[in-house]
């Protein structure tokens, strides 16, 4: 009896100690933003249009939101933050607002695109989508790299 107690219980410490290290690990997916009441970390306006909302999470877990892409950088590059706290960028597909993977993304930069900060920069999960709205409103594909220069 007294082995069945012990092997239980060092069972539970085991479980015990894989869900902190999950949990202390964070869990990387993107946060929702909660638009119209949230302020952009960076400039503090109200972020409204989730086409431009953008997201960061810290490798702590710490979520900051942004109200255009434009403000996100400019944090980083600010030294608001280290980039190598940083363990993801989380943008929103223009047409769904879904956020996703910031280096798995298209990007269309257009005057037409009239983004919060004037950053006039779509995001997209897909090229199809891209070059869809590109026919329309015409303006030139970047990349993520291009967005740090």
């Amino acid at each position: 009896m007294k082995n069945y107690k012990l092997l239980t219980l060092g069972f539970y410490s085991i479980l015990m100690v894989i869900f902190t290290l999950q949990a202390c690990q964070g869990n990387n997916s993107p946060k929702p933003i909660k638009y119209g009441n949230e302020q952009c970390a960076h400039c503090k306006m109200t972020i409204s249009d989730a086409r431009f909302g953008t997201q960061l999470q810290t490798k702590k877990g710490r979520v900051y939101n942004f109200d255009d892409l434009q403000c996100m950088i400019a944090f980083v590059k600010g030294n608001s933050i280290e980039k190598e706290e940083i363990a993801v960028y989380y943008l929103p597909d223009y047409f769904s607002h879904k956020l996703i993977l910031a280096e798995r993304a298209y990007y269309l930069k257009s005057d037409e695109l009239k983004s919060p900060m004037r950053g006039n920069i779509a995001v997209f999960e897909n090229r199809a989508e891209l070059e869809k709205l590109k026919a329309d409103i015409g303006g030139i594909v970047i990349t993520w790299n291009d967005l740090w220069k």
